[in-house]
């Protein structure tokens, strides 16, 4: 995983949240990799940044910022094809 600076990681956390609150907005359980909340479920064998579900809806979302969306496609990768195995839908999001 590639590492952000402070001003990256602020810009990801950011992204994370507002996610969360759409999600939760339309009546969705959430979880989200941010400090002092419960980590999402791994997906893949690798934690992803939010994990929705509701009723046989499920959406598995990392988060990346312009440094980081090229250098983590491993992981990428892994949460892609545990998503599908899984039934749900995998999407990266970029934090600008």
């Amino acid at each position: 995983m590639a590492k952000r600076g402070k001003t990256g990681q602020a810009k990801h956390d950011k992204k994370v949240q507002q996610r969360l609150d759409y999600y939760k907005k339309k009546n969705f359980r959430v979880w989200a990799d941010l400090p002092n909340r419960a980590r999402p479920p791994k997906v893949g064998g690798v934690i992803p940044d939010i994990y929705a579900r509701k009723k046989k809806k499920l959406f598995i979302e990392e988060i990346e910022t312009p440094t980081t969306k090229d250098s983590d496609k491993k992981q990428q990768q892994k949460l892609r094809e545990g998503a599908k195995k899984m039934d749900g839908k995998f999407s990266i999001k970029i934090a600008r």
